[in-house]
């Protein structure tokens, strides 16, 4: 039987389901997701193997016009994983038209097959589906395919036209793996999915997680986690920490069931909050964060 495996470039604008469909390929719940733009700030390799194929899904931030330093960086991670791509899967909001103008001017400079993705396709009314992938039949597509990836609806098609379409190969991880992120990474993507649900306006945005100690201990007693959430501002500081501590207790709660699920196990949480000014406005601070630091500033 032959083999096939590659990378699959997963992009769009922001909140179009990207990470929703990942998650939905993988059967766990592998990336962040929450109602919020913008949830997804690196890319993050998915892995989904069979018998017969391996697809190595390279979620990406949702592409926006870049206001600052991270954005610019959320950007190139983005376009970098183009380069890296066998496959790439466009992703558009069927219901939302900025998200349909985007994917009708989407023309990069690949030549590997293009595959659209119309997610949310519970938005749209079944008489209007057809007209809709008539609208971009013309558009240099090689398929089109609608989803609705919080349903799983179409979800399994798509898998199967994107696996058939990656080039001959053995597989390029282990077909146990499920990503190749560390664990300390899916505990502060934990922690930063939850602040973004749990905290208002700006503030979320203004939240970075960087893991201090990861530490399992022996016997029935719970790994011990202390993790920094970084914010820009002191005001910003006091609104994580809340009255009396009694936001960043929510935040801990919350965080380690999550955590727990994740690992299988007793975790014990520490969270603190530390001020970092205008953090997403400075390439030293975005790498020290682990942040790609835009070409041009570097």
């Amino acid at each position: 039987m032959t083999f096939r495996a590659g990378f699959v470039a997963i992009v769009g604008l922001p909140n179009v389901g990207k990470s929703t469909l990942l998650n939905a390929f993988l059967g766990e719940r592998l990336a962040a997701v929450t109602p919020r733009a913008q949830t997804t700030q690196r890319r993050l390799l998915g892995i989904y193997s069979d018998e017969a194929s391996q697809a190595v899904f390279i979620d990406t931030p949702g592409l926006l016009e870049p206001r600052y330093t991270l954005h610019r960086s959320m950007r190139e991670e983005a376009l970098a994983a183009l380069d890296d791509a066998d496959l790439v899967l466009a992703v558009a909001d069927a219901g939302f038209e900025p998200s349909l103008d985007w994917a009708g001017g989407f023309a990069p400079a690949v030549r590997v097959p293009k595959i659209l993705c119309l997610n949310k396709i519970d938005r749209v009314e079944a008489s209007t589906r057809e007209g809709l992938r008539a609208r971009f039949a013309s558009g240099g597509w090689d398929e089109i395919h609608g989803t609705c990836a919080t349903e799983d609806e179409g979800v399994p098609e798509l898998l199967e036209a994107l696996s058939a379409r990656l080039p001959e190969s053995p597989p390029l991880y282990p077909l146990d793996d499920l990503s190749d992120a560390p664990v300390r990474y899916f505990v502060a993507e934990m922690i930063r999915e939850t602040c973004l649900e749990e905290l208002e306006d700006e503030v979320p945005y203004a939240v970075a997680i960087r893991v201090e100690e990861f530490r399992e201990r022996e016997g029935d007693r719970p790994t011990y986690i202390e993790a920094l959430i970084h914010v820009e501002k002191e005001s910003q500081k006091g609104i994580v920490v809340g009255a009396g501590g009694r936001t960043i207790r929510k935040l801990g709660i919350r965080s380690r069931r999550k955590i727990e699920r994740f690992l299988g196990q007793r975790v014990y949480l520490r969270l603190r909050v530390k001020v970092l000014p205008n953090w997403r406005k400075k390439t030293h601070h975005l790498r020290v964060l682990g942040f790609r630091v835009p070409a041009q500033e570097s």
